[in-house]
């Protein structure tokens, strides 16, 4: 699967070797509860704001471990500013594209061991829809 925000690959897939893994998806939605004062039962009502909030990982293996070392320290740099539309675009049998819009980083978590980094990414956004 290939991950972008914007122009930029968070995953650049099986043609990179930067295959996300640890997805993890949560939904959410506004509910309000109206109850009345003498009522038998309360009534929830569904107010929409829906809320995706997607989270993964991508191990990227880099000549050295001073390369892996440089791509930790600037990767995140700006990251967070990042704002728009993220797409998830499936690379199996039936390629299908995924659009989390609006959409935030949220948060950019990285890890280095020798010449391996691995980075966890938060995006929170709207609706995911197939686009």
């Amino acid at each position: 699967m290939k991950l972008l925000f914007g122009n930029l690959a968070l995953a650049g897939g099986l043609d990179m070797e930067e295959e996300p893994f640890a997805v993890s998806l949560e939904v959410a939605g506004t509910v309000q509860i109206a109850a009345s004062l003498r009522g038998t039962f309360a009534a929830p009502i569904d107010r929409g704001n829906r809320r995706t909030e997607l989270q993964f990982s991508v191990l990227r293996r880099h000549p050295s471990s001073a390369a892996a070392t440089e791509f930790l320290l600037s990767h995140g740099t700006g990251l967070l500013d990042l704002e728009g539309a993220a797409t998830l675009v499936s690379e199996g049998l039936t390629q299908r594209t995924f659009v989390l819009s609006p959409a935030v980083l949220r948060r950019v978590q990285g890890t280095q061991e020798g010449a391996t980094t691995t980075h966890c990414y938060t995006i929170l956004g709207g609706s995911l829809t197939l686009g």
